[in-house]
């Protein structure tokens, strides 16, 4: 018997400076794709007002294309994570993601939630 997946996806915002060390700046579990895409759009809205222009200009346009949008949640559905870049003057390098990931559920366990997932993938330099 084939065990049931649950499919929870992995969210995180990190900074990395030029030199290449990293340093994180928040992260979550989402249990749906639209959950997952809604804490990526919020947390790089977030640091594209940080960073001001004319370094948020390609995180606000992605942030305002529906089409990107749809292409994100089909991309988390497939498997596939979504990544949205944005670097400063400084060569610091500011990261939101959305990773799907999955675990196997004991056997007679219901599954809390099937639905779909998506995934896109946007890098803004």
């Amino acid at each position: 018997m084939k065990r049931p997946e649950l499919v929870t996806y992995r969210v995180r915002a990190m900074a990395r400076c030029p030199e290449g060390g990293e340093i994180g700046l928040g992260g979550s579990v989402a249990y749906s794709p639209g959950g997952a895409l809604s804490w990526v759009r919020r947390r790089a809205e977030q640091v594209a007002q940080q960073l001001g222009a004319p370094y948020d200009g390609t995180v606000q346009a992605w942030l305002a294309d529906p089409a990107e949008q749809r292409w994100a949640t089909e991309a988390l559905v497939a498997g596939v994570p979504v990544l949205v870049r944005a670097v400063d003057e400084g060569g610091w390098t500011y990261t939101c993601l959305a990773r799907p990931e999955r675990a196997a559920l004991r056997v007679g366990a219901p599954h809390p939630r099937k639905g779909r997932a998506e995934v896109a993938v946007w890098s803004a330099a």
